[in-house]
């Protein structure tokens, strides 16, 4: 009997350490500033784009890799590559399909664990798109900023970058554009979370009506382990408030995160 007393009571503490675990690795998702590479896969069914209300399919792909700068310093490289099916947003456009324009953004700020992260340097864009619709043809640069507060259970903060074009094509429009994502989450237990993270932006070379993308909504996800990878899994809704004539009505997003330490990606001597 003691004996199985005993076996009960080592299964409760291993349960309870991977319990404990999933709340540290879903912290660790949440935060920009972590210092661990990520690979998130995003896909995005966007609703009721174009004038038929068509579905805008996004994969974005946002890898994320810390550079060890120092000791105390670290750089966040961070890239968003999207692949985009887009239906004809007006009367006789033709349906697009393929890579979009790639974004850099790079953040420089202090490392180690804290109560509050901060990052700020870099950015670019770069005009890799393969249709002329899902693309701006245009060479863009700028900065960005990331803070972040992790205290228990809470962990929220800000992301903005701006972009300003500097070289490409003549005849499109040039860039001058805000992305600002704000972020709060809850973990909740056992690497489960309910949050919110929507990416609002504003193209002020656009006419009056058509400046502004704002989505309001949130979603709730899990971190599982497999094998020795943590993936943070997510499923969100978000419904636009404000967005440009022809843009999604609301949107759809399931997310696949891998989160990679360094001791999964090279072997210790």
């Amino acid at each position: 009997m003691k004996h199985i007393l005993h076996a009960c009571g080592l299964c409760l503490a291993v349960t309870s350490l991977m319990a404990d675990e999933r709340g540290d690795w879903a912290t660790v998702a949440q935060n920009p500033m972590a210092d661990i590479m990520k690979l998130p896969l995003q896909n995005n069914f966007n609703q009721g784009t174009g004038h038929k209300n068509q579905t805008e399919y996004v994969l974005n792909l946002r890898p994320s890799m810390p550079s060890n700068l120092s000791d105390n310093w670290l750089l966040i490289n961070r890239l968003d590559i999207p692949f985009i099916y887009q239906p004809g947003r007006v009367s006789g456009e033709k349906d697009s399909f393929g890579l979009g324009d790639t974004t850099y953004e790079g953040f420089y700020g202090p490392s180690g664990n804290r109560t509050f992260y901060w990052g700020a340097g870099p950015a670019f864009q770069i005009p890799t798109a393969t249709d002329n619709q899902i693309g701006s043809k245009k060479w863009s640069a700028g900065l960005a900023a990331t803070a972040s507060m992790v205290k228990g259970a809470i962990v929220a903060g800000a992301r903005v970058n701006h972009l300003w074009s500097f070289a490409g094509k003549d005849d499109r429009q040039d860039i001058d554009q805000t992305t600002f994502e704000y972020f709060a989450y809850w973990n909740i237990g056992n690497g489960w979370w309910v949050g919110t993270s929507p990416i609002n932006t504003a193209n002020w070379e656009a006419i009056q009506g058509e400046v502004w993308t704002i989505p309001v909504g949130g979603g709730v996800g899990k971190v599982v382990i497999h094998g020795q990878t943590p993936i943070n899994l997510k499923l969100e809704a978000y419904h636009y408030a404000e967005a440009p004539s022809g843009r999604a009505d609301w949107s759809a997003i399931l997310s696949v995160e891998f989160l990679l330490p360094e001791d999964i990606l090279f072997k210790k001597k």
